[in-house]
């Protein structure tokens, strides 16, 4: 039954394994995916693969879990019907690991020579001969050196890929691993995260300016068979990958979109880079943009730009200010009454006089009475005649003596 029905989801049985273990665990790595499905970890690595692709398989901080759409698949959202008896209820218990196959050969080598050896020594004991001691001796010296040469010791961070007469075995480690001596070709993969740095790698943008960007990525090893297999340098590889689909991104941003949205070109290489590098065994946890240099031109006419922006609002801060020093003046001014302000003026008269230095004041009531001599005309008169003796001025007229009328023609 789960067979037509996997068949009807489009996954095949390994998929449908784990996203059913998936479902009632927080989140797994492969290798606890590979002991808990009795598969290899290269096949499950691959159907994981599968699945992210398909966003049935979400991945955090090195482990798996099944996202919302694995979820609806397996509590029948997308028309696919599970059997009550096929949803774990309880989370599954780790089984043991699988004894390694590749260290059955090297376990039985190391057996027929104990073996030889144990034979030789009761031969020996029975039949002491200096050629039977001899070959004890010698079968014994070479059981030493096969234990030097095959035995290997695997940090928690590392594994080993074995080639035995060529042909990839598998990864193995953490621990001890037995090798076969001139037979086995040992390769160590470091699983550790590791950081690339990228200074200064020439970019255009939308709007044809040429920067310079300087960006670091953190990558680790996921797949240790692949990233040897399937790829000869992979740091090599993921680097110059990374900066192809740099140069590719920021062509489609103008240059005031890359200082302003740094995080989601960021996020875009990272998912570009690791749709590729997951074919090699390799993934980007995390790719930085540290630095964006733009040309000197650009520079200076940027901060042109900021300094005149800047001493616009300076300005502008400084007119408000005056102003409403202004206003304030002004409204103070109206407040004070005629005895006030007189005050005032003596008391600056009287400021002014204070020192040794010679000065001249002309009060303003002097000014007031040369006032009227300063504006006479050139006829002799002041102003104020003037507009006495223009014609048809009707007051003049009313101040002439009605005893001496005017002659005529005058």
């Amino acid at each position: 039954m789960q067979k037509n029905l996997r068949s009807s989801a489009s996954i095949d049985d390994p998929s449908f394994r784990i996203l059913l273990l998936l479902s009632s665990k927080q989140a797994l790595a492969v290798d606890e995916i590979a002991r808990q499905t009795n598969l290899t970890p290269d096949r499950v690595y691959s159907k994981v693969v599968a699945l992210q692709r398909s966003h049935l398989v979400e991945g955090e901080n090195g482990k798996l879990k099944i996202s919302q759409e694995g979820m609806a698949l397996i509590t029948n959202e997308k028309g696919m019907q599970v059997p009550q008896s096929a949803q774990p209820a309880q989370p599954i218990e780790t089984t043991p690991a699988q004894p390694r196959r590749t260290m059955i050969l090297p376990i039985l080598v190391l057996l027929i020579l104990l073996a030889g050896l144990a034979a030789l020594v009761i031969w020996a004991i029975r039949n002491p001969h200096w050629g039977i001691i001899t070959g004890a001796c010698v079968l014994l010296a070479a059981i030493v050196a096969y234990l030097i040469k095959s035995c290997h010791r695997v940090s928690e961070f590392e594994r080993i890929i074995i080639f035995r007469m060529g042909k990839c075995t598998g990864a193995e480690g953490p621990g001890l691993v037995l090798l076969l001596p001139f037979i086995d070709k040992p390769m160590t993969v470091d699983l550790r995260v590791r950081h690339l740095a990228v200074p200064h790698e020439t970019c255009i943008t939308q709007d044809t300016i040429q920067i310079e960007v300087d960006f670091v990525f953190y990558w680790k090893i996921e797949q240790p068979v692949w990233s040897v297999t399937k790829v000869t340098d992979a740091e090599e590889s993921i680097r110059l990958i990374a900066t192809a689909i740099l140069r590719s991104v920021i062509a489609d941003y103008t240059f005031n979109d890359m200082l302003n949205k740094r995080e989601d070109i960021n996020a875009i290489l990272k998912d570009k880079i690791n749709a590729i590098s997951s074919e090699w065994g390799a993934l980007v946890t995390e790719i930085k943009i540290r630095e964006i240099k733009p040309p000197e031109e650009i520079v200076k006419s940027r901060h042109k730009q900021r300094e005149a922006e800047w001493l616009r609002q300076a300005t502008v801060i400084d007119a408000d200010a005056k102003a409403q020093a202004l206003k304030l003046l002004y409204e103070i001014a109206n407040l004070i009454d005629d005895k006030t302000l007189n005050l005032k003026y003596f008391e600056m008269l009287r400021d002014l006089g204070q020192g040794e230095a010679t000065k001249y004041i002309f009060p303003l009531e002097l000014v007031n009475l040369i006032r009227p001599l300063l504006h006479k005309p050139k006829n002799g008169k002041t102003p104020a005649e003037t507009d006495d003796n223009k014609p048809g001025n009707t007051d003049h007229e009313q101040h002439q003596d009605p005893s001496n009328p005017p002659k005529e023609g005058s």
